[in-house]
């Protein structure tokens, strides 16, 4: 099935925020992490100004598409965004200026930067703004009781999930590997047990035969923009109706830490692995001592191999992909990937458990995925 057209978002009418906005909706699929962005905005914001008297919004938020992508949003509604925060927690892998600090920075608003948001003196901080509402949109750190009570309005979170199903730190992740048909974005109430608070929006799409996690998380924030929408509509105009989720019925998914691929599996929970893990954390094997890291597989048929198309593409050495396919023929056990005589560097061929698969690898995955700290969360 052919993916639909992302939706795009309207203009900020300043020429740096409309640059950046451009940058980030026109890539084909959206990452968790961190953007590497290097440039300086060298004038001032020129847009219109924000809202001076509307319900008063604090950002948390780490420089992601999918954390970025909702601050702009707010920028563009000009809501009286009166600080934004920004961890320091991711860091450690990504020693970058922060992109959340530089966007608000140009706005003229102040920003905060903590390690620990439940910490006294960031609490204290916090509380002097007086936020009638907190916005949280990828943010790496579990909040507690006394955090999330500073907000008068309350705590929002835009989670990527049709919560209750995948509460927890990559729901887009498992939504691939477990074989949803359908996702969806949600915006709750924060509350200190993980993506546990009551309801406020959520929208529903199809899961695409071909989604990888970028392209889902792409198309989740365009829905994800008008959940939020409604939601502060619906707190502007008085105390709102939210929907208690029933967790029961729902499930947990704890953090993805970097996954080696057992080769005795069928090719569908394979290619659902690869899928899941691009662009951020893609599955590993290893050869000749060395991690490679996939980012596509495909099946290769006995007629495929057979055909002059495919001599021609991978050159008249086969005798490797043959091999591999005879042993699948008598039942052979899966195998890891071996090198494909004549076939494309990056390309390796493997025998699982009902098929024989074409492996296209890197040499490194993310780094974000190298070293998670204890407890780190995401999004």
């Amino acid at each position: 099935m052919t993916a639909a057209a992302v939706p795009q978002p309207g203009s900020l009418d300043d020429p740096w925020l409309d640059q950046l906005s451009k940058a980030i909706w026109s890539k084909p699929a959206f990452s968790m992490v961190p953007i590497d962005v290097a440039e300086v905005p060298r004038g001032h914001y020129s847009g219109p100004p924000l809202d001076e008297h509307g319900p008063r919004v604090v950002f948390f938020g780490i420089p992601s598409d999918y954390g970025t992508a909702f601050l702009l949003h707010l920028i563009e509604k000009r809501v009286n965004l009166v600080a934004a925060v920004c961890s320091t927690r991711w860091q450690r892998t990504h020693p970058k200026a922060d992109l959340i600090a530089r966007i608000a920075g140009y706005l003229g608003r102040p920003v905060e930067v903590t390690a620990d948001a439940n910490a006294a003196a960031f609490v204290r901080s916090l509380r002097a703004y007086a936020p009638d509402i907190v916005v949280m949109a990828s943010f790496d750190q579990i909040l507690t009781a006394q955090t999330l009570a500073v907000p008068t309005g309350g705590w929002l979170n835009v989670h990527p999930s049709l919560l209750p199903r995948h509460r927890g730190p990559e729901p887009i992740y498992w939504t691939i590997v477990n074989g949803d048909h359908e996702a969806g974005i949600t915006v709750h109430q924060t509350v200190p047990r993980i993506d546990a608070g009551a309801i406020m929006a959520q929208r529903r799409i199809e899961v695409y035969d071909e989604d990888t996690a970028g392209t889902l998380t792409k198309r989740l924030v365009a829905q994800g923009l008008g959940a939020l929408d409604e939601t502060l509509a619906r707190l502007g105009d008085g105390p709102a109706d939210p929907v208690e989720p029933r967790l029961e019925q729902g499930s947990y998914e704890p953090p993805v830490r970097q996954t080696e691929l057992d080769w005795d599996q069928p090719f569908e929970r394979i290619e659902r692995l690869v899928r899941a893990g691009d662009p951020d954390q893609p599955p590993f094997f290893t050869y000749r001592g060395q991690r490679r890291y996939v980012y596509a597989v495909r099946r290769v048929t006995p007629d495929a191999v057979n055909t002059e198309g495919l001599k021609r593409s991978y050159g008249t050495s086969l005798s490797n992909a043959r091999m591999s396919l005879q042993r699948l023929s008598r039942g052979a056990r899966p195998a890891a990937p071996l090198a494909w005589a004549g076939g494309p560097a990056d390309e390796m061929l493997a025998v699982v458990r009902d098929a024989v698969v074409a492996v296209r690898w890197r040499p490194v995955g993310h780094t974000h995925a190298f070293r998670p700290l204890a407890g780190q969360q995401f999004p």
